[in-house]
């Protein structure tokens, strides 16, 4: 069964202009923003409630406004280090960014947005990445989900400056946050844009997570992290649409993997499993595709147990033995392992 969606909150951050810096604007970000904020609230999508997302666009403000500022950024931020502190606030947060922004020049880990009143000498900007962090240590969500659709060029001239929160060891428990983080491109990248067929600029980048969101493979019924991951890897050329583009760079821990839905694709179907004996209701069931990497895993609590499959290989082993079995989908027969 999937969370409460009631407990799924999201920042959606979108910048266009940077008057002050030189940095050309972009045409992208604010449509990406709203495109993701709309797949948010749909029932079909992300279903999150509109009074559970923080959203902030550079055209909130005037056309010539350098607007967001980092405080006005960081203020999404906020309330989840605050409650944050005291313990968990909800079951997965979802953080979406777009607009420019740069690496860190000692920490590879590290990306951040410029804020609309970066300046040559003072580059004003919100450190994503250590927001994010931070969240994990303290274990304020179960589930986080970042996407960072913006450069992660690296000025040596710039360092990231570290918010000014609360700075503790983190909370027990953070060890078992699962986490999905998407960035356009890997450190030292440049993230694109372009007019797609609608009349409207894009980032390449988000218009692959959305189309993943919407479309990735299901493996047994559930879309994960890894099937996203895998899909935009596979489609983000298609958006790119012969534009040389950087592949991106997608971090997520493949043993605690984020289930995003629950659907069934039309072309399952169950396949009949059986654990030979003895059977200790203890033992659990690793499922591979057919390139033999690790899709999922569950516990095989009963002898017989029936799974959604898509047409294809896979194997499936027994944790800890030398018990495995190579299966082919479609099959009726029953398979012993």
């Amino acid at each position: 069964m999937m969370p409460n969606k009631q407990k799924h909150y999201a920042i959606v951050i979108g910048i266009n202009n940077y008057p002050l810096i030189g940095l050309d604007p972009l045409k992208g970000p604010v449509n990406d923003a709203s495109d993701f904020y709309n797949w948010l609230r749909d029932p079909e999508g992300g279903d999150v409630p509109a009074g559970n997302i923080r959203r902030i666009l550079s055209s909130d403000f005037g056309p010539q406004a350098a607007c967001p500022t980092p405080n006005q950024v960081e203020a999404l931020f906020e309330p989840f280090v605050v409650d944050g502190i005291q313990g968990k606030v909800g079951d997965r947060l979802y953080i979406f960014a777009a607009g420019h922004g740069f690496g860190d020049p000692s920490d590879i880990g590290k990306t951040a947005l410029y804020a609309a009143n970066a300046k040559q000498i003072f580059p004003w900007h919100v450190a994503v990445t250590d927001y994010v962090e931070w969240l994990r240590r303290h274990a304020v969500f179960d589930e986080l989900v970042l996407i960072m659709d913006c450069c992660r060029t690296v000025n040596l001239q710039y360092t990231i400056r570290e918010p000014q929160y609360l700075v503790s060891a983190g909370n027990p428990g953070s060890d078992k946050v699962r986490y999905f983080y998407a960035f356009a491109v890997g450190r030292g990248g440049a993230a694109r844009e372009r007019k797609f067929d609608d009349g409207r600029s894009s980032g390449v980048f988000t218009k692959a997570v959305l189309d993943a969101l919407r479309n990735a493979r299901p493996e047994q019924g559930a879309v994960t992290g890894q099937a996203l991951k895998n899909h935009i890897h596979n489609s983000i050329d298609k958006f790119a649409n012969g534009m040389d583009i950087a592949p991106p760079e997608i971090r997520l821990d493949s043993s605690r993997d984020i289930t995003f839905f629950k659907r069934k694709s039309a072309g399952a179907a169950p396949v009949r499993i059986r654990l030979a004996p003895p059977h200790t209701g203890a033992e659990t069931l690793a499922l591979y595709d057919g390139g033999f990497r690790e899709i999922r895993q569950m516990k095989a609590e009963a002898a017989d147990l029936t799974l959604e499959l898509e047409p294809g290989l896979y194997k499936i082993a027994v944790k800890n033995t030398s018990r495995q079995i190579i299966i082919e989908v479609p099959n009726n027969e029953q398979f012993i392992v």
